[in-house]
């Protein structure tokens, strides 16, 4: 089913540890939380979500909570680690008090992004397709 040397699911959980090693790294003080990772799930799948599996997306947020929020400071930080990490990363201008960077690697796609008005730093990461393992 898959055409490359990795399955969806070493995909997956490269892409899990990877997004908590850098929220880890990010936050130092903090544990780091999955709040999304529902597995393999076929973006395309009809109503009744049958289909083949293609790909996943998890989410990892940290902070803390006893600090004013910085997001300036921690889409930086968090631009610094994921290119030292071999990532490509693009940092947008902040809007609304919203700062997030976009970050793509070897097919992997990832988002972080802090807010003004929350301590939380959310990274949100998706796996190739299937078809580009």
């Amino acid at each position: 089913m898959y055409h490359g040397s990795v399955t969806l699911t070493e995909a997956r959980n490269y892409l899990r540890s990877e997004l908590l090693a850098v929220a880890a790294i990010v936050v130092p003080d903090q544990k780091p939380a999955v709040t999304q990772d529902v597995g393999p799930v076929d973006q395309g799948a009809l109503s009744d979500e049958s289909g083949p599996e293609s790909v996943c997306t998890i989410t990892v947020e940290t902070g803390d909570p006893t600090t004013a929020p910085d997001p300036e400071a921690q889409i930086g930080f968090a631009a610094e680690t994921l290119e030292s990490r071999g990532w490509k990363v693009t940092v947008a201008e902040p809007s609304d008090g919203r700062h997030e960077l976009t970050a793509r690697r070897e097919g992997y796609d990832l988002t972080a992004t802090a807010r003004t008005t929350d301590w939380r730093l959310t990274l949100t990461g998706q796996t190739p397709y299937v078809d580009d393992l």
